[in-house]
């Protein structure tokens, strides 16, 4: 495969990205995920193969962490505030600024991987190009590219916030509404994996499955924040939300409108990261 060496930038807006693209070209493993659909990337993604490889996320003893602004910035919060239920605006906006690097670096490298674009962003008639078919859905270059973006940068995320902010971050988080209660309730992965397992996708018809959930200490069901990774394509496109099908449970609402609802409670609105930031 070819690739062409991409322009540089300045060391102080650059240093982060390359950070997280070497976690990312490191700890990135085997195919694509499985054909089971969303819930698939959960198991079987990248992710699983890389969580069970310790050179994925340990750091050699004397070395800094992975990101090491992102540890340095963590320390100097905890220093000067005192660790609430819910995160302070600093503790958001470190996160923020990490989940924009993953989304930049995952960026940078499927457009460096791919043979055709060899680094650069693709156009416009290259995003609308139809590269095959699946059933009667047309898949098009945007989608495909979209997708590799997303898992890249998903596992990227995971590796982040295994240790920082753990308490306070989850990654592609399940919940499914109580039909006793009516309240949306996070789901514990072990019974999402369980389910799906036994062939059981039923009991997640209708579940919601953010990107990024920001919540209260040890609490999911008490959501902070809410983002979800968009790559647009051409990327001076404005992100957008996926709308439900006719026949879902949540048509004609969109994703940004569910989140909203169901899990911030009406009081704010769920963000897009993209590898220009949190928007």
């Amino acid at each position: 495969m070819s690739t062409r060496p991409m322009a540089p930038r300045p060391r102080s807006s650059r240093q982060p990205s390359l950070l997280v693209l070497l976690l990312l070209t490191g700890c990135a493993t085997g195919g694509p995920a499985g054909s089971a659909g969303h819930y698939a990337q959960t198991t079987d993604s990248a992710t699983s193969g890389c969580l069970r490889n310790p050179a994925c996320y340990t750091t050699p003893p004397g070395e800094e962490a992975i990101i090491p602004w992102l540890s340095r910035a963590t320390s100097a919060v905890r220093a000067t505030t005192t660790v609430a239920m819910m995160l302070q605006e600093a503790d958001i906006k470190i996160i923020e600024r990490a989940l924009t690097d993953c989304a930049r670096a995952a960026n940078e490298q499927v457009n460096q991987e791919d043979e055709e674009l060899r680094g650069q962003e693709p156009t416009r008639e290259q995003c609308k190009k139809v590269v095959r078919r699946e059933g009667t859905r047309e898949v098009t270059r945007a989608m495909e590219l979209g997708t590799k973006k997303h898992a890249l940068a998903l596992d990227c995320a995971r590796k982040v916030f295994a240790e920082r902010f753990s308490e306070n971050v989850r990654v592609e988080p399940t919940y499914q509404k109580d039909p006793n209660t009516g309240q949306w309730r996070w789901i514990n992965p072990e019974q999402v994996e369980e389910w799906l397992q036994l062939g059981l996708t039923s009991k997640l018809w209708g579940a919601l499955v953010p990107d990024i959930v920001l919540h209260a200490s040890g609490n999911p069901n008490q959501a902070q924040r809410v983002y979800d990774f968009k790559f647009p394509c051409p990327a001076d496109n404005a992100p957008s939300w996926g709308a439900y099908a006719k026949g879902h449970p949540h048509h004609p609402k969109n994703q940004e409108k569910m989140y909203a609802d169901a899990l911030l409670g009406g009081k704010s609105k769920p963000k897009p990261i993209t590898p220009k930031g949190a928007q």
